[in-house]
């Protein structure tokens, strides 16, 4: 087989300037969010750069191009892929946010939220890049809304099978019966031109790092069922997004058929991945590349420390919010999509774990956890070795080992060991569902690379 060099990118949500001013409703929202907003163009604009200049035959885009489907959003993304397809073919599916599917489109000016701000209709997505996909296509299947699956072949043995899977008709995400005769129809006219298939949709088939933070909804409805399905009809690979984790997992189907799903980052947020892929004769290469460098109002920046900052300050503001009073904890709890202020009261219990939180070094943990008789729960040894580490940083690099998929794994046995101390003290405190699960996770995260460069 000859070589064919894949990009796949997903989640660029991108976020036109216009839409904000710099006041407070902008900074809550933009505080609120593992994403960049205001900054998204910039660094789509890094991104694209990044992928011009590469070897890619082609780029491969898996969703949720816009933040939330506002026209103005749609109409300057737009420019930006006709730019990078005068050096590369790029080919894109929609999703939900490119429609505002949530009925909650916003712009923000000063103290206020507006939301006077036009959107999209989904079914005019599927003309609005016609010249992303579906003028390309060698078949094409439109759904209930208007938009559409499609294949297209890129390089001489390769087929793209790129599936909107934003309604199956019955309520969540996936396909209806239709789609999925059209989808095994598709596998099977692949194996007779003798076409390696690469799947690409935007929701999740398989529940990555731990069903607790990404199943759900971040996955289609009837999730095993779908991908069995998908694995039946001889798809071996899909490439997804949404979540904003990257991740390489497997489902087999009852009837022994594998498929290898790779969750692909957010452009836009930590760790700005783009997933280069080379199709071989013994598999799929992959390989995590990053936006190493961005520039932003002017001034150029280290996007990983940037979009790392970005993302830990998604806790760090809602505690610093119970650090200031009731209602600036109820403010940027609504920000983070909560009801804020059904939830203002407990700004009483959080206020000193706030202080704890801010101040705490994993040695100050250790005493207020022997002083409330949980001291055993940490390895004397680990405590020595990271005494004056703040506890802050724990929770902060766990949350980016999540995103960037490549787990604790890393870290020496006493880091992990005070990892999951902390978790097994948790469900000392409340053994139930969601302790269990919490500590279940975070097992998962320091034995884990869940995501790494491979041949799949």
């Amino acid at each position: 087989m000859k070589e064919t060099k894949l990009a796949f990118i997903a989640d660029t949500h991108y976020f036109s300037k216009t839409l904000a001013d710099n006041g407070r409703q902008y900074h809550l929202r933009s505080g609120s969010d593992q994403k960049c907003l205001k900054e998204s163009g910039d660094l789509i604009d890094a991104g694209f750069a990044k992928l011009a200049q590469s070897d890619c035959d082609a780029v491969l885009i898996a969703g949720d191009v816009t933040n939330d489907g506002e026209t103005v959003c749609h109409e300057e993304f737009r420019e930006k892929l006709k730019v990078l397809q005068k050096s590369k073919p790029v080919y894109l599916i929609t999703a939900t946010h490119d429609w505002c599917s949530d009925d909650n489109p916003r712009r923000f000016a000063g103290d206020l939220i507006l939301h006077d701000v036009p959107t999209m209709h989904h079914t005019a997505l599927r003309d609005f890049y016609a010249d992303f996909g579906p003028n390309q296509a060698d078949s094409e299947f439109r759904t209930h809304l208007g938009v559409c699956s499609f294949t297209v072949d890129v390089g001489e043995n390769v087929r793209i099978l790129a599936l909107n899977d934003d309604q199956n008709g019955r309520g969540g995400a996936g396909f209806s019966e239709e789609h999925f005769q059209w989808i095994e129809a598709q596998m099977a006219k692949a194996k007779r031109d003798g076409k390696l298939v690469i799947g690409m949709e935007h929701h999740l088939l398989i529940a990555h790092v731990h069903p607790l933070v990404f199943g759900g909804g971040t996955c289609v409805a009837e999730r095993e069922m779908v991908a069995s399905r998908l694995a039946d009809a001889g798809l071996r690979y899909m490439f997804v997004g949404h979540s904003h984790v990257s991740a390489i997992d497997s489902f087999t189907s009852k009837n022994g058929n594998t498929i290898t799903e790779v969750n692909i980052g957010s452009l836009v947020g930590y760790p700005a991945p783009i997933l280069f892929v080379t199709v071989c004769d013994d598999g799929l290469h992959v390989r995590m590349d990053r936006i190493e460098r961005f520039t932003y109002e002017g001034k150029e920046y280290d996007a990983q420390a940037y979009l790392a900052r970005h993302a830990t300050d998604l806790f760090d503001r809602a505690m610093e919010g119970a650090l200031i009073s009731k209602q600036e904890f109820a403010d940027r709890l609504t920000a983070l999509q909560l009801k804020g202020n059904d939830l203002k009261n407990l700004y009483y219990i959080l206020h000193p774990v706030a202080k704890l939180y801010f101040g705490a070094t994993v040695n100050t943990l250790a005493k207020c956890m022997r002083l409330v008789g949980l001291g055993r729960f940490l390895d004397p040894a680990a405590v020595r070795q990271y005494r004056d580490k703040p506890f802050r940083d724990f929770v902060h690099e766990t949350w980016l080992s999540i995103l960037d998929g490549h787990g604790l794994g890393n870290e020496d046995e006493n880091y992990k060991k005070l990892v999951l101390g902390v978790a097994d003290a948790l469900v000392q405190v409340r053994a139930c569902k969601l302790t269990l699960e919490i500590r279940q996770m975070l097992r998962t995260v320091v034995t884990s690379d869940y995501f790494k460069d491979a041949v799949i």
